[in-house]
């Protein structure tokens, strides 16, 4: 795929390149084509959709703590069956 049709995506062949200053903090020589990925990425990233990622990230972990941990230490399983949670691991 050739890359110079979307300049909106910071590639070389249009859109923002490295500035001089950039180049130099980097360590980009002159004669590199390279793009800025930092710019591509304040550019392109919604802060919308990262919030919602990191919000489901949450629900997953907190689900995952409940079954695994929360459920299992109030459940009653019945006479005879061995619940280590609730006994220090002895059965």
């Amino acid at each position: 795929m050739d890359n110079r049709n979307y300049p909106e995506a910071g590639f070389p062949g249009g859109g923002e390149k490295l500035s001089k200053e950039r180049r130099k903090k980097l360590g980009v020589n002159d004669d590199e084509d390279e793009y800025d990925l930092e710019f591509a990425l304040e550019n392109n990233t919604d802060p919308l959709i990262t919030k919602i990622i990191a919000g489901s990230f949450i629900l997953v972990v907190i689900a995952l703590l409940v079954a695994g941990v929360v459920l299992p230490t109030i459940t009653d399983y019945g006479e005879g069956v061995c619940n280590p949670i609730k006994n220090a691991g002895r059965c």
